[in-house]
């Protein structure tokens, strides 16, 4: 059977603040389902209700809105998120989903990736498992880094 989409009526979409335009047109015309598709600028004029998913949070600010919504108790997913600190995502927050190429001299050797619940794996090139590690192993202490 045919695949619909992963986002339904109770899923918002938000990107990043500094997204440009032609992404933000991009998202809308790609993501079928969601009940709001917006950047995190327009979030604070929006009633919110259901999970929210953060495309590419890029600033503080992407970070702080994602975090009140969850404080808030709105169920809060940050896909591709890059730069967080213990004041953005606290470490009590999961890393759910991860994919990070790993190169040597430019060229992609493997790939760090996390799928919650299952631990992080290190991938080759091949994706032959070269090793798996508990959030303990990888993770810097009081962090979700």
């Amino acid at each position: 059977g045919k695949v619909g989409s992963p986002f339904g009526p109770k899923v918002n979409v938000v990107v990043s603040s500094s997204a440009s335009r032609s992404f933000m047109e991009k998202v809308q015309k790609k993501v079928k389902g969601a009940s709001i598709i917006c950047s995190v600028k327009d979030l604070a004029s929006m009633e919110v209700s259901g999970t929210c998913v953060f495309l590419t949070p890029s600033s503080k600010a992407d970070y702080q809105a994602a975090r009140k919504l969850g404080e808030g108790g709105c169920p809060t997913v940050i896909v591709n998120g890059l730069f967080k600190d213990q004041k953005s995502v606290p470490e009590s927050a999961t890393m759910a989903y991860f994919l990070k190429p790993l190169t040597y001299n430019s060229q992609v050797a493997g790939f760090l990736v996390r799928s919650y619940p299952s631990q992080w794996t290190v991938l080759d090139a091949q994706s032959t498992v070269l090793g798996t590690f508990t959030d303990g192993e990888i993770l810097v202490p009081r962090t979700n880094t």
